[in-house]
């Protein structure tokens, strides 16, 4: 039996737009999250640690992240833990690589980056171990991180890493470092240690293949950051355990403004869940009255202490009291009489419907931005 500590897209250094003071805050926890990573590792007395890609956001980073990282890497060292690194695609194997910058190699002998520009493959002797992987040597490209895997020793167990897009049909770009599952099937692995997804997903049940998702929260992440334990059992079965590192929520909430009659029932429907730990992203939809006027700047800065970060986008569009024709604009005549008939002829939830469409489709003909 083999345990190992799988994670990715760590993304140390990232800069957080827009969320101001939030946005440094935000990057010391992606350093205390490591730090937490790492400490999970000793506590689970893992085998191994993989990290598939995007350790660090960018290539240029302080000095202090490099640091961190060495100085990390090092805890697992003095107890025996080997780490290995595939480069991504914010730290791709590039001319400007932190990995050529930083010898990271020499500094933490438990540590291998693969920096072959094809797939190789380290073996972990005590632990009856192959690992394969083949580095990312840009942000955009169209080759496989899985191109030219197989299996090349005679280890009991055989793990791959790669930074990627898992191909789905008509939604993946062909671009963006593609697999497919066929390759997956082909490569012999018992296990595939995956990123580049901000979520954790499997995406191959045999042999088991899993995106770990971030371990601490960063734009575009849904769920709250978790590495992943995976078990390479003797019998040959994989065990794969989420386990949460994140502190850090993010939610989105839809609000239909046809439904709010005053400004504290907004303030009151944006607050409802509010956490203190909760990045919440709102948008305002629908039709609002008139009379009721919208500053999402003010919505962020009086209820934005009740987060920890909070945006409000205002999508709604005031309701036209009166909607009249014009002598001079035939189309716009005969779109208003058309549904004011179908108005006229339904009832309830039909009527609603008819009602919103006449004044989104008046706001569209009188030249207003209609989203």
């Amino acid at each position: 039996m083999l345990k190992i500590l799988h994670t990715s897209d760590i993304h140390l250094g990232a800069r957080f737009a827009g969320m101001a003071d939030r946005g440094a805050a935000q990057r010391e926890q992606l350093r205390t999250t490591f730090k937490k990573v790492i400490a999970t590792a000793l506590e689970e007395r893992v085998g191994i640690v993989l990290i598939a890609g995007d350790l660090f956001d960018s290539n240029q980073q302080p000095q202090r992240n490099v640091d961190l990282v060495i100085e990390q890497f090092l805890v697992l060292n003095k107890n025996s833990i080997p780490v290995c690194i595939v480069p991504g695609t914010h730290d791709s194997l590039d001319s400007s690589s932190i990995y050529r910058k930083v010898d990271f190699d020499k500094r933490c002998p438990n540590l291998t980056v693969f920096a072959g520009e094809e797939m190789s493959f380290v073996e972990y002797p005590d632990l009856d171990l192959t690992v394969y992987g083949r580095p990312n040597l840009s942000n955009r490209s169209y080759a496989s991180p899985l191109k030219g895997i197989h299996r090349t020793t005679s280890s009991r167990f055989h793990v791959a890493m790669a930074h990627g897009s898992f191909y789905i049909p008509e939604k993946t770009a062909e671009d963006d470092h593609v697999f497919r599952l066929e390759e997956i099937r082909e490569s012999g692995m018992d296990y595939l240690a995956l990123g580049h997804w901000h979520r954790a997903w499997s995406c191959c049940d045999r042999p088991a293949a899993w995106y770990s998702g971030p371990p601490e929260w960063i734009p575009d992440q849904r769920e709250r950051g978790v590495v992943l334990l995976v078990t390479l059992l003797d019998s040959g079965g994989v065990k794969v355990e989420p386990r949460e590192t994140g502190v850090r929520d993010f939610d989105e909430v839809e609000i239909d403004m046809s439904e709010i009659q005053s400004r504290a029932m907004l303030e009151a429907e944006i607050s409802v869940g509010a956490g203190r730990d909760l990045v919440r992203r709102i948008t305002l939809r629908g039709l609002r009255d008139a009379e009721l006027v919208v500053n999402t700047e003010e919505l962020e800065a009086e209820l934005g202490e009740e987060f920890f970060h909070l945006s409000v986008a205002d999508r709604s569009h005031p309701r036209i009291g009166h909607v009249s024709e014009d002598a001079e604009r035939l189309i716009r005549n005969r779109f208003i009489r058309l549904m004011n008939e179908q108005i006229e002829n339904a009832e309830g939830e039909e009527r609603e419907i008819a009602e919103s469409a006449l004044q989104y489709g008046v706001a569209l003909l009188d030249g207003r931005e209609v989203l």
